[in-house]
């Protein structure tokens, strides 16, 4: 279980550590920072079409598109499971809802859009150049998620790693993912234990049910909080920044950067290029 107070706390540290990331990419890079509110992306039907189309794209929704199911079922189950209405002051161990939970854990860090979004935000704050063609594994996550996501934040001493760490372990997901694991409550046990255990010193074997709780509340409002304050930054942009109009670096056929305009219209909630 977690209680109302608990809850609280986290959500504060997780909305405070999105923000830090996006203000300190605005103060690193002004033209970084609307890129990758624009979400620049390279889409590879682009790349043999007909006419010819440059396949480095801005406002490309269909990641977003694939994502949007998922999200709406994360906004439902938090709205019904953790608004701690009529006066409810912790969640219990419903095993029913953390069965649910461990479902929406696991696509949560599945979800390729997320991944994209955390890796491509971390890497230029490392003041790497923007990536417009991120490639996830469909396999190996763990790696991926630690070494080129968590760690890259650690090095920069940004707290967003820490909530990283509190939430994502690949033992759980991959748990879930396999139908390994199941409940004890034999004597108050109250674990949750991990068949797919192999003895490795990062592995979990078992995890209590308020640890579990612990990891799904950092997880879960991670994923909607850092969805939706991009969201919140893209469309509040001409008031945060004082104009419509901006410059991204934008790569050429010969693949080489170039300077190029764009702007958003509020009206319609759209990016695209000037020409």
């Amino acid at each position: 279980m977690i209680n109302r107070s608990t809850f609280s706390d986290i959500d504060i540290e997780i909305k405070k550590s999105i923000n830090e990331i996006l203000d300190k990419l605005k103060g690193k890079s002004i033209n970084n920072y609307v890129l990758f509110l624009a979400d620049g992306k390279y889409v590879d039907d682009f790349e043999n079409s007909s006419p010819k189309l440059s396949p480095y794209v801005i406002d490309y929704r269909i990641d977003g598109h694939k994502d949007e199911t998922r999200l709406k079922f994360l906004s439902n189950f938090m709205s019904l499971h953790y608004s701690f209405k009529d006066g409810r002051q912790s969640t219990d161990d419903d095993e029913y809802r953390m069965n649910l939970e461990l479902m929406v854990y696991t696509h949560i860090w599945e979800s390729k859009p997320f991944l994209k979004k955390l890796y491509r935000i971390a890497h230029l704050l490392n003041d790497e150049q923007y990536d417009w063609k991120i490639q996830i594994p469909d396999t190996g996550k763990h790696d991926f998620i630690r070494c080129h996501i968590r760690q890259v934040f650690k090095d920069l001493e940004l707290d967003i790693w820490k909530v990283i760490k509190n939430g994502f372990h690949t033992s759980l997901r991959n748990a879930f993912a396999h139908s390994e694991y199941s409940f004890d409550t034999l004597n108050e046990n109250n674990i949750i234990n991990l068949h797919n255990y192999g003895g490795a010193n990062w592995e979990l074997q078992t995890i209590s049910f308020d640890e579990w709780s612990n990891r799904f509340v950092y997880s879960a409002i991670l994923s909607y909080h850092f969805l939706t304050i991009i969201y919140e930054r893209r469309t509040n942009i001409i008031n945060e920044l004082g104009t419509g109009t901006f410059q991204i670096k934008h790569p050429k056929k010969d693949g080489e950067l170039g300077l190029i305009e764009i702007e958003y219209r509020k009206n319609g909630d759209g990016f695209s290029f000037i020409h």
